[in-house]
């Protein structure tokens, strides 16, 4: 997982749920029924914090995570984090965390150690973590469920094929266009969960990835969707017709981290 690539990682909860399926309404003295018209689906801002950890200390900075970094971003009143990793293909030693974006209001006053630790615990709790860090970078992206596809889930997936991609200059449109019209219609047959996302602050706003979720490598062995379900020559055909506005294209396989993951639990 690049630096570049794993930034634009997303929130499980926002990017999976399901959006409430179409009402019947009956109409008196007929059989005939017809949907109701659904509002689009919300987009939700989320702050992606990429860290690069030293090899020799990942295990040192593992436990630190458990033990000292979760329970301080829960006192901080942090209501999610979900993490992510490099899954064999990709930048070792990576790993990736999902929070969400309520109001950018949230990035005024005090940092979450302070809030949680005070201004002494919080600069000893830095100190100890700087240790483990060979580089971080934090983004904001939103979710971009009207690009995307979701299938029912009833717990994290426990891999994702992550497309980084590039948009050429004034191409955007057209690259929200294809995804309506040939990718979405190609995970719907596949029956695969696919979810996309925009860089907003953080890096270059032209940037998009997506992802395709599995629950094992024997299932992303099988083949990209747009092999499996439209053939080498359809999938060469796709891809022919995305080259004329995207300009790069990296993937790699991410694993979801639940020991590192959380969500607090509603105070009563």
């Amino acid at each position: 997982m690049t630096s570049r690539a794993s930034h634009r990682i997303r929130v499980l909860g926002a990017v999976l749920a399901l959006v409430a399926g179409g009402a019947i309404a009956l109409v008196a003295g007929q059989q005939a029924v017809s949907p109701r018209p659904q509002p689009a689906p919300k987009r939700e801002m989320l702050q992606v914090t990429v860290a690069k950890i030293k090899p020799e200390l990942v295990d040192q900075w593992l436990e630190f995570q458990k033990n000292e970094t979760i329970p301080m971003l829960k006192k901080s009143g942090l209501k999610s984090r979900d993490a992510w990793t490099t899954a064999t293909f990709g930048d070792g030693f990576t790993y990736a965390f999902v929070t969400p974006i309520e109001s950018f209001a949230q990035y005024d006053g005090d940092a979450r150690p302070v809030r949680a630790l005070g201004a002494d615990g919080a600069r000893a709790y830095g100190e100890k973590n700087r240790r483990f860090v060979e580089s971080t970078r934090t983004y904001a992206v939103q979710t971009r469920p009207d690009l995307g596809h979701d299938v029912k889930m009833t717990a994290p997936p426990k891999l994702a094929l992550l497309s980084d991609i590039q948009i050429a200059p004034g191409k955007i449109g057209e690259f929200e266009a294809f995804v309506k019209s040939d990718v979405v219609p190609v995970m719907r047959k596949a029956r695969v969960g696919y979810s996309v996302a925009q860089t907003t602050i953080g890096g270059d706003t032209s940037a998009f990835s997506s992802l395709i979720f599995y629950d094992s490598f024997a299932e992303i062995g099988k083949g990209h969707p747009f092999l499996r379900v439209l053939g080498a020559e359809g999938e060469r055909q796709i891809l022919a017709k995305a080259a004329a506005f995207v300009t790069h294209l990296e993937r790699h396989v991410i694993r979801y981290v639940p020991e590192l993951s959380f969500t607090a639990r509603p105070t009563t």
